[in-house]
């Protein structure tokens, strides 16, 4: 089980690259990508990182960011000479100093340099964008294995403590189971004995039968058998789920609307206050699973 929640950062590097990639990802019900780069063709890489998301995430929004910085090395310029352009300057000048005796020795390489014609040209080299693209799905693979683990580690810690919350909802479970008995019994005493007390003032005996059919009504109104057994069978749906490998987020938050749907039927059918006390604590609990269960793939 994988949390929604992470952050990885991967590198890679050539002799004249560094691409460094930083993905972040919260949870969101849906799977959303967004991408950023400094890197003036970014179509395909976008598309390789959304193609590297999607193999290893189903749900959650990654945040993407690509850092592509160019390497100075010192075969990293290409030098052009034009050398027709340079031949031409040097038989000019060569004439001219000769002609008015202005040179003793031949012309040396200074002499060119002050030539304001640019016959000497310096390029810097063109990164492919094949270079770009094999240095990226590098990059963010490191980056996508490294968010990946941390939303494992974060899903083992979400998955202990939902383990021992549905624990805990099962030790509410069969105190409803035991109370729902001892509330039909308090009833029909407390009933008996305000009937006794007005029979016995009028000197009248009691029926019994009469007694029985109301305790018969009390117990079918309030009874919540059903609700809590389907309350006991979601409860091992939901621990079930939790051990699957694949994502589950979903389905724990269908379930825990369904878990809700018979904890509020099971409150509306009682009017007992240590029942309405269990039911809202219960409640109370289920938000807090519904809180994790939200971050979860």
């Amino acid at each position: 089980m994988r949390s929604m929640t992470g952050f990885g950062t991967g590198t890679a590097k050539s002799d004249n690259l560094l691409i460094v990639t930083e993905i972040k990802s919260v949870n969101s019900r849906f799977l959303e990508i967004n991408f950023r780069s400094d890197y003036s063709n970014q179509n395909n890489l976008e598309n390789i990182s959304r193609q590297v998301i999607k193999e290893n995430a189903s749900r959650g929004k990654f945040n993407v960011y690509v850092s592509i910085k160019e390497i100075e090395t010192p075969d990293g310029n290409l030098i052009h000479v034009d050398e027709d352009a340079l031949g031409n300057y040097i038989k000019v000048l060569s004439k001219v100093a000769h002609n008015k005796k202005l040179l003793k020795s031949p012309l040396d390489l200074s002499d060119v340099l002050l030539f304001k014609d640019e016959w000497l040209k310096a390029e810097k080299k063109e990164i492919s964008d094949d270079e770009v693209s094999s240095l990226f799905k590098e990059s963010i693979a490191k980056a996508v294995q490294e968010l990946v683990s941390m939303r494992e580690t974060e899903g083992c810690n979400l998955k202990e403590d939902l383990t021992s919350r549905i624990d805990w909802l099962r030790g509410k479970h069969d105190y409803l189971v035991a109370r729902q008995n001892d509330v039909i019994k308090s009833y029909e005493t407390r009933l008996r004995s305000r009937i006794e007390k007005i029979f016995d003032d009028q000197n009248k005996e009691i029926d019994e039968r009469r007694i029985l059919e109301e305790v018969a009504i009390f117990a079918d109104k309030t009874d919540y058998t059903e609700e809590v057994v389907r309350f006991s069978s979601h409860l091992d749906q939901f621990q079930k789920i939790l051990n699957e490998t694949k994502p589950v987020g979903k389905k724990l938050d269908f379930l825990l609307q369904e878990i809700n749907r018979e904890v509020n039927t099971m409150g509306s059918k009682t009017n007992d206050n240590d029942i309405i006390d269990c039911v809202i604590m219960i409640k109370t609990e289920l938000e807090k699973i519904r809180e994790q269960v939200q971050n979860i793939e």
